[in-house]
């Protein structure tokens, strides 16, 4: 597994072979075949535990029984924590959303996004969230902006440089996302 991983999340799913996953596991070819079958056996397999690590990460970094600005925050949070904490998964999904097999990033879509959304629905009802978007669609701003941060750090350092502004924390970059889909004060 951690030798799929390594080399999907360096190759795709279309660059990448069982024989460089088999030599950087340092089992042989068709041991790897036998217990994972095949590439597409083997790159499900990869994303399957990195869902079910990212669930479990999420549920223990937030506590449902704080208020909604806490809850959110800790969420986005948590969020950015994990893909910062794992590199080579978070290199893996950008893969599956590029090159990943048919199906298999819809089937992760639902798997993941159903919490989301629900969390989302809650902050809304609570009045943290803004009422005028999509529950699904604050979840999808939120998470996609921290994802373009963690992957675009040059980019968005030459544009605030650009304008004079001061470089950004994690925790300035959150406010910032909170500001996008938080209810009007």
């Amino acid at each position: 597994m951690e030798g799929g991983l390594a080399v999907f999340a360096e190759d795709g799913f279309h660059g990448a072979t069982m024989r460089k996953i088999a030599e950087r596991a340092g089992v042989s070819q068709p041991l790897l075949h036998h217990h994972f079958g095949g590439k597409t056996d083997l790159w499900r397999t990869v994303g399957d535990k990195i869902t079910a690590d990212f669930m479990a990460y999420m549920t223990n970094a937030v506590d449902l029984a704080l208020p909604a600005p806490e809850r959110v925050k800790a969420m986005l949070r948590a969020y950015m924590n994990y893909w910062r904490e794992h590199p080579s998964a978070f290199r893996f999904n950008h893969w599956r959303q590029m090159d990943g097999p048919r199906g298999e990033r819809e089937a992760r879509a639902q798997q993941m996004t159903k919490n989301g959304v629900a969390f989302m629905q809650q902050a809304q009802e609570a009045g943290f969230i803004r009422k005028d978007m999509p529950p699904g669609l604050a979840l999808i701003f939120g998470g996609s902006a921290i994802q373009f941060w963690l992957h675009s750090q040059i980019e968005a350092r030459e544009a605030l440089s650009t304008s004079g502004d001061k470089d950004l924390t994690d925790e300035t970059f959150l406010e910032h996302v909170l500001s996008l889909i938080r209810a009007p004060r």
